[in-house]
């Protein structure tokens, strides 16, 4: 039966995905935003969805009364229409609520911890859908294999498991409501300041999460990290163990790079070894393919397709995203807005790219989170050569009183290279261009974007080098 689904916050990434899941399940839908912007709301339009880009509660009766309202995480809680759609007494449900809905009693596999969920989701995708199995997913991020960040599929479904807050009434993780058959945590470290103020704090839904999980389910964890292992105790299922440590069941080992394809071998517990090429640099990704090799089994993919896959990965987008080279530089685009990701990023494109000089370009994400985690910066930098910091991008806490500026972690990314704090995108392109070497490598790490930097700095090179 034909339900009218209505999306506030339609334009988001995860409600427009769920608005064209809904139309692909055969629901009619409608929805409202406040201040949306292309591409997403072309997208939405081109779909035949109708929505107002103001909220409203006319909207409620302006396409018939809706049977299901579908609310997204960015809805303020004192929106109108929200407000009227509970005065009314309408169904009103999260927008991960409604994915999980949409994905039903199939298989549900969810990727979670502090960094890699987007690469680990978008890789398990990839293996799911080259075996032949037209999994569903919600993902962070445009998947560049696939394509979309969401899709309905008739296969298993995977997660991005979010451990951001669910909704204006519900400050429980997104991950709690999926209620994975399998599940993996990457990493645990403190993130999210603003919803969760201590380690103690974030650790808890991940014990939720290991103590909901069912008898006959499956939990795999990244021994490298402590606190991550330690999750263990408190699992109600059966735990697969991997990292690069010994004792892993799953241990990724002879990791090295050839310019083009990280090799590396997984040797399992009583198993044949595997042996992977993937696309991605860096330790850490050879530990996010290792995760989703792991549940792709579980999905029951044939291990050896699922290797295949890591073979030709292209990822999600803005995911150490090569996007080519100009006036003799290449330019990558990746996403970070955590120290450890920084870091991380920037001993991936060092582990691809050797002695080359390595510009870092970076812009912090939020006050609380900076301020919160200033100090891992002293760590952040230490493989690149060049640093080049943007403004912190505020976010959600825009209008808030500004606690920390990119000059701290300026002060902090030091010493033993070259450190430059821009005041906006079009400063930091001028700059990049005037310092650019041949064969350097600008390495930008963000996650928003720096307002489509990347890009546009490779184009502002080519010119360069025309002129």
């Amino acid at each position: 039966m034909t339900r009218h689904v209505h999306i506030l916050g339609i334009c988001g990434y995860a409600t427009s995905g769920a608005a064209l899941l809904a139309l692909q399940r055969g629901d009619r839908v409608t929805g409202s935003d406040d201040f949306a912007y292309p591409p997403v709301t072309d997208v939405i339009s081109d779909a035949g969805i109708r929505w107002e880009n103001h909220s409203d509660p006319e909207n409620l009766e302006r396409w018939g009364r809706p049977d299901l309202i579908v609310v997204g995480n960015q809805t303020r809680p004192q929106n109108a229409e929200l407000a009227a759609a509970r005065d009314a007494g309408l169904t009103i449900v999260s927008e991960i609520e409604f994915y999980t809905d949409l994905a039903g009693d199939r298989l549900r596999l969810t990727v979670c911890g502090t960094h890699g969920k987007t690469t680990t989701s978008a890789l398990l995708v990839h293996m799911l859908a080259r075996a032949g199995l037209d999994p569903g997913f919600r993902l962070g991020s445009t998947s560049l294999d696939v394509g979309g960040s969401a899709r309905l599929g008739t296969g298993p479904f995977v997660f991005e498991g979010d451990e951001y807050t669910t909704a204006p009434w519900d400050s429980r993780p997104k991950f709690l409501h999926t209620r994975p058959h399998a599940a993996c945590v990457t990493r645990l470290e403190l993130d999210h300041p603003d919803v969760y103020p201590t380690l103690d704090a974030y650790r808890a839904p991940f014990i939720e999460l290991m103590g909901a999980m069912p008898a006959d389910g499956l939990v795999a964890l990244c021994v490298d990290d402590a606190e991550c292992a330690a999750l263990r105790e408190h699992a109600a299922c059966a735990v697969v163990t991997y990292g690069a440590a010994t004792g892993a069941d799953w241990r990724v080992t002879d990791a090295r790079d050839d310019g083009a394809l990280q090799r590396f071998t997984v040797a399992r517990r009583g198993e044949q070894p595997l042996h992977v090429a993937l696309t991605f640099p860096g330790l850490h990704n050879a530990l996010n393919a290792c995760a989703a090799l792991i549940l792709a089994g579980r999905a029951a993919a044939p291990l050896d397709v699922a290797v295949a896959a890591c073979a030709d990965f292209r990822g999600p987008a803005r995911r150490f995203e090569v996007l080519g080279d100009a006036a003799g530089v290449t330019v990558v685009d990746d996403y970070a807005h955590h120290p450890t990701e920084v870091e991380a990023g920037i001993a991936a494109a060092r582990a691809r790219y050797g002695s080359r000089r390595l510009v870092a370009i970076h812009t912090p994400h939020t006050y609380s989170r900076t301020l919160t985690l200033l100090e891992d910066y002293r760590r952040s930098f230490n493989a690149s050569d060049v640093v080049v910091l943007g403004p912190v991008e505020a976010a959600r806490e825009r209008g808030q009183p500004v606690t920390v500026t990119s000059h701290d972690v300026a002060e902090r990314a030091g010493p033993g290279r070259e450190v430059h704090v821009v005041d906006s995108s079009d400063e930091a392109i001028r700059l990049l261009c005037e310092i650019a070497r041949d064969g350097d490598v600008m390495l930008v790490l963000s996650l928003g974007g720096f307002d489509k930097l990347a890009p546009r700095l490779r184009a502002a090179l080519e010119t360069s080098r025309v002129a």
